[in-house]
């Protein structure tokens, strides 16, 4: 006899996105796309479109402005690195003051102490720049090496920075480093295998000694400060050194001999070193097997919707399939990391933008605005695509003010959940009636709604106008 059909109500919430097609092993409401869709800030249960990009400014005044090859916000200001035409083929140095919204100007940029433009594909040594003291210091491939190694901003007077290249004082650097960071108050060189620093606030490297060498010969990535709590000394500043697939921590000063370096690990790395961003609950970085954290506490752990506890992270396989890793970039603000990439997922390879919200431990994306730098200013993300020759703003959550286009170019939101869980019921399933419910804050909006079978077969559509209600 035919089994009697019974019917049940399911409830579908989407809680966050993942790599796996079923959701039966992860949790109630995983999706497998969440393209331009965040969690509302009040309702834990609505989906909204994340805010559309707006320019920053797009560099008026300066000769044909191209790629920002490297930014840091410190303060009201964003310094970085710009190409244009005023020295042919090499980057300038721009302040830009984001309460005035103005540009500063440079003094001191000239043709031989600006670093050479790099190509925007294929793999490459990122710039770096570090704040320490009345110096922003910049590391550039572009550099030539020899008695200019790196630059650095004097900003000893805000509204009147200089530019300038070089090398350290008395004790230059033993080769044209690949990253800097501030640790102690000093600037931190990498270059090899070894950390070469500087005296305390000052450009003079007094003695060639002033150096560590990092774990084996394998070569430093990336750098990044970390404050750990302890239980005897309360927070202790770190240094993390990285390299592809090792981590080590550096503390202490010479100053107080009790310079000092341990391992965090000897197998887990980054060849990204622009996806480590600093937040209050730890260390986040791309590494070759997924999204990885360093806590508080000096522990590595992979990034997953548990504070404390191992568990699957939601995603991995962009992390694992990205193109050209040493291009993948992150940022930090308003509660979520943020981490760009050329991916293949599926078959298909695209640069997509992936958002780790901290207060709900998940994922949503991939985001469809591709960038190749990313700052904090404020409550913002202060970004730098390789498409647009501009500063542009990203916000992490809908503001009164926020729009819903890139640039002007509006974009699609996509929410496709996983297949249902199975629940050891002895019947096919089937959706006989459904309610969604669906909404628009501003202007008339359109939904294309399509209901798949397990082989992704299309079983129906419908496409639903939405007035502006609120």
């Amino acid at each position: 006899m035919p089994i009697r059909p019974i019917q049940y109500p399911v409830r579908f919430t989407p809680r966050g996105l993942v790599d796996a097609f079923d959701a039966t092993d992860k949790f109630p409401g995983a999706c497998l796309s969440l393209a331009n869709l965040i969690f509302d800030q009040s309702n834990p249960e609505i989906m909204v479109s994340r805010p559309g990009v707006r320019d920053i400014t797009t560099f008026p005044g300066f000769d044909t402005p191209g790629v920002i090859s490297c930014q840091i916000t410190v303060g009201d200001y964003t310094y970085g690195m710009v190409a244009t035409n005023r020295n042919a083929n090499k980057d300038e140095p721009f302040v830009y003051n984001n309460a005035t919204g103005a540009f500063v100007t440079v003094s001191g940029v000239l043709d031989a102490n600006t670093p050479t433009t790099q190509a925007t594909a294929g793999a490459w040594t990122p710039p770096t720049m570090a704040s320490v003291g009345a110096l922003i210091f910049v590391t550039h491939p572009g550099f030539p090496g020899g008695a200019t190694k790196f630059g650095h901003f004097d900003i000893t007077t805000l509204t009147a920075p200089s530019w300038t290249a070089g090398d350290t004082t008395t004790s230059g650097l033993s080769g044209t480093p690949v990253a800097v960071a501030n640790f102690g108050n000093r600037a931190y060189f990498a270059y090899t295998n070894r950390l070469e620093y500087t005296d305390v606030l000052s450009l003079t490297r007094t003695a060639s000694t002033q150096a560590l060498t990092i774990g084996d010969a394998s070569f430093i990535t990336a750098l990044a400060g970390l404050p750990l709590q302890t239980t005897s000394s309360g927070v202790v500043q770190t240094l993390t050194a990285f390299k592809a697939f090792q981590i080590w921590q550096v503390t202490g000063d010479a100053a107080t001999s009790d310079l000092a370096q341990n391992y965090l690990s000897l197998t887990v790395g980054t060849s990204s070193p622009r996806s480590l961003a600093q937040s209050p609950l730890g260390l986040y970085f791309a590494s070759p097997f997924g999204p990885m954290a360093i806590d508080q506490l000096g522990v590595l752990r992979a990034l997953t919707n548990k504070i404390g506890f191992e568990a699957d992270p939601d995603i991995q396989s962009p992390f694992q399939n990205a193109t050209t890793p040493s291009r993948i970039a992150g940022g930090y603000a308003g509660g979520i990391y943020r981490v760009v990439m050329e991916t293949t997922i599926r078959g298909d390879t695209a640069t997509r933008d992936y958002w780790f919200h901290e207060n709900r431990r998940r994922w949503t994306g991939p985001h469809t605005f591709g960038y190749a730098a990313v700052s904090q200013y404020g409550n913002y993300f202060v970004l730098a695509s390789n498409d647009y020759p501009r500063l542009i703003r990203s916000d992490p959550f809908a503001l009164t003010s926020s729009v819903y286009a890139d640039l002007g170019s509006s974009f699609t939101c996509t929410q496709q959940s996983s297949t249902f869980p199975k629940d050891g019921r002895m019947a096919m399933k089937q959706v006989v009636e459904s309610t969604i419910e669906l909404a628009s804050a501003q202007g008339a909006a359109s939904y294309n709604i399509t209901a798949l079978d397990d082989q992704d077969n299309t079983l129906g559509t419908a496409s639903v106008a939405v007035q502006p209600a609120g």
